[in-house]
């Protein structure tokens, strides 16, 4: 299987990513408008569109280790898995738009209107809980479930974003 490479980042361009990813918001703003005052517009523009192709590349890997895990070390079946729910760059910003339906309060902590949340950031959970949107039965809470391992009671945030809609 290829590397996941679809990026080109020069040493100067990573040691600029990596420091930026150490700090707050504010600070990663200020530093961003230094590199584009300094270096320009086109050049934060292909810093940008390598750094999408290096998030995509973390992404593609962290599947692929969470694969050969569940393989190796926990004797799972590759058939078992198939439907492992990863967060991914698109699911981070399909999850921004559900999670601004709704205030999170009362929600559990991995949500899927929880900005941020595991689940708010996989393309299966945000795409299900936006079909469901369109469903009388709703969407389930993966926190509360049965002895079979079923969810058994209605999302919170699904509910509120819902009241919110109507």
């Amino acid at each position: 299987m290829p590397a996941n490479c679809e990026y080109s980042m020069t040493p100067s361009d990573a040691v600029h990513i990596a420091n930026i990813a150490l700090l707050d918001l504010p600070m990663r703003r200020e530093c961003l408008t230094y590199y584009l005052e300094t270096s320009g517009s086109n050049r934060l523009v292909e810093l940008f569109a390598q750094f999408i192709g290096m998030a995509n590349s973390v992404v593609g890997n962290c599947a692929e280790m969470s694969d050969q895990v569940l393989i190796e070390e926990c004797g799972v079946h590759p058939d078992k898995f198939a439907s492992v729910n990863l967060p991914t760059i698109i699911g981070a910003c399909q999850g921004v738009m559900i999670a601004s339906k709704c205030d999170p309060a009362g929600a559990c902590y991995g949500c899927a209107y929880r900005l941020g949340s595991i689940a708010n950031q996989s393309p299966i959970a945000t795409s299900d809980a936006d079909f469901m949107a369109h469903d009388q039965k709703g969407f389930l809470c993966h926190a509360h479930l049965n002895d079979q391992g079923e969810p058994i009671k209605s999302c919170v945030g699904h509910a509120k974003a819902a009241k919110a809609t109507n």
